[in-house]
């Protein structure tokens, strides 16, 4: 992990801004996903891909997976 780098809250508007320098540019425009934990806020880029560590994951389970009722006829929703 970098240096931790100072930097100033400043108003734009009605809105706080943050000047993101060094290694913290993010595109302009991105879209951005924001958290707190703690006196931590965390901005994380919004992304349409599945996370890492799901794709990991995917597949790992070796054994059959039971499907609840599948040996139950089929329901009639109109009933």
């Amino acid at each position: 992990m970098d240096m931790p780098t100072e930097t100033v809250v400043f108003r734009i508007g009605n809105s706080l801004a943050v000047r993101l320098i060094g290694d913290c540019k993010l595109p302009r425009g991105m879209r951005i996903r924001e958290s707190r934990e703690g006196d931590r806020i965390i901005l994380e880029p919004m992304t349409d891909a599945w996370p890492r560590a799901f794709l990991d994951a995917a597949g790992a389970w070796k054994g059959d997976i039971p499907r609840p009722g599948a040996d139950e006829p089929a329901r009639d929703p109109f009933a």
